[in-house]
């Protein structure tokens, strides 16, 4: 009934407006309200729908979903065996208090009834001001009821609550997440004598207001939230970040801060190597958004190990004068170059590491050794390879070339 009462109104005022001579014949047509609402109307029906706008819904009822930790609501936007996942997620999320949450589709392919997309998600665990941003990916298919997800995985590292059924322990200046099996007493005591550590002995550090640490059960654990891990890893700064442009490849964006603690082995050591443990890898941590990409990991080890009270400055002495394999500074310029290595050159880089920063703290103090720190996210400091830069910096910073530091790692 209606369709047709439109038609009409049509009908009249168009012959209302043919026939006629001067200006009125050269006036639009004009509906009267009623009509242009339901023409509107009408027209918004036979629009075909906008699948890319339909999608970006779904991730944004997924995203409230998930962080109100509404178990129905999220397994209804999806379809077949991603259902019980998204439950089984929603109820871990909610142990974490997982709040915050964002999905943003980054690339979106439709084929069809069904649509691929890679999806940006960020997201914080209460008691966090860090925001973590990870990548998904996710396949949806288009039913009756419209577009539900078939598939949402990891593009790279999964989510913690994808792991293990973790419970939160926040203490000050940490957030601790534990799985089943892993004793928190000893590793919460630790870790927030390590932050009270590194808040006495960082100078002028913006640190973060708390720490994520994950207690993984074990080695295995570990490799399924970070990847493989070398052999021999006791704890990690897990860290991720985006980088600005080239020469100073400062830190533009901190996508993800956290340290995973290897519980099986850090739990059989010895207290003062535990608590060194726990310094050193926080220090990492807590460094990471203020270490440019072109920062040598010889000074980076370095100075983890000052603040760690892991001084090996004699053993680098002894070693270069031959009482054991030596390493060169110049050879631990390149980005990841020490953990490239066998386990056998490891051990002389990192003595070396550690000589290198006593020497500069021996010579100009804590200060300087993070004005050398600092020095590599200038722009204006530049060299043609990475051994010319650091020698810059080291001239700029405390005085000493890259060869009259490395003589004093040798003990000249």
């Amino acid at each position: 009934m209606a369709p047709r009462t439109l038609l009409a109104g049509l009908a009249i005022l168009a012959a209302a407006g043919c026939g006629g001579g001067g200006e009125a014949a050269k006036q639009e047509p004009k509906l009267a309200p009623e009509a242009q609402k339901a023409l509107d109307e009408a027209g918004e029906k036979t629009r075909p729908p906008d699948d890319a706008a339909e999608i970006r819904r779904l991730l944004d009822e997924r995203a409230e979903a998930l962080e109100a930790a509404d178990i129905r609501a999220l397994s209804a936007t999806a379809t077949g065996t991603q259902r019980a996942r998204d439950r089984r997620g929603a109820r871990r999320a909610e142990r974490l208090a997982v709040h915050h949450v964002r999905f943003v589709a980054d690339d979106l392919q439709t084929f069809g009834r069904s649509a691929k997309l890679t999806v940006g998600m960020s997201y914080r665990v209460r008691g966090m001001d860090r925001t973590f941003r990870t990548a998904r990916r996710l396949s949806a298919r288009k039913s009756s009821a419209g577009w539900r997800v078939t598939r949402d995985a990891a593009r790279g590292e999964p989510l913690p609550w994808e792991v293990a059924a973790l419970k939160v322990m926040r203490a000050p200046h940490v957030v601790l997440l534990t799985p089943p099996g892993v004793d928190v007493a000893p590793l919460r005591t630790g870790l927030v004598a390590a932050y009270r550590e590194i808040r006495r002995d960082l100078p002028a550090r913006d640190l973060p207001r708390s720490v994520l640490v994950i207690g993984a059960r074990d080695a295995a654990q570990t490799g399924q939230l970070t990847g493989r891990i070398a052999r021999g890893v006791i704890a990690l700064a897990n860290v991720a970040v985006q980088f600005g442009p080239l020469p100073a490849l400062e830190v533009k964006r901190v996508l993800a801060q956290r340290m995973i603690v290897v519980d099986s082995r850090w739990s059989t050591l010895p207290a003062s190597e535990r608590e060194a443990t726990l310094v050193h890898e926080m220090t990492h941590t807590a460094l990471n958004p203020d270490t440019s990409g072109r920062t040598p990991p010889w000074l980076v080890e370095g100075v983890a190990m000052h603040v760690a009270g892991e001084n090996r400055a004699e053993e680098a002495r002894l070693r270069a004068a031959g009482a054991g394999p030596a390493m060169k500074l110049r050879r631990l310029c390149k980005p990841n170059s020490i953990f490239r290595m066998s386990a056998r050159d490891q051990g002389a880089a990192y003595a070396a590491s550690s000589g290198a920063a006593e020497a500069i703290v021996e010579r100009r103090g804590t200060k300087g050794l993070f004005r050398l720190y600092d020095a590599f996210n200038d722009s204006l400091l530049d060299g043609r390879t990475c051994a010319a830069t650091t020698d810059k910096a080291l001239r700029r910073t405390v005085g000493m070339s890259l060869a009259e530091l490395e003589a004093a790692v040798a003990g000249g």
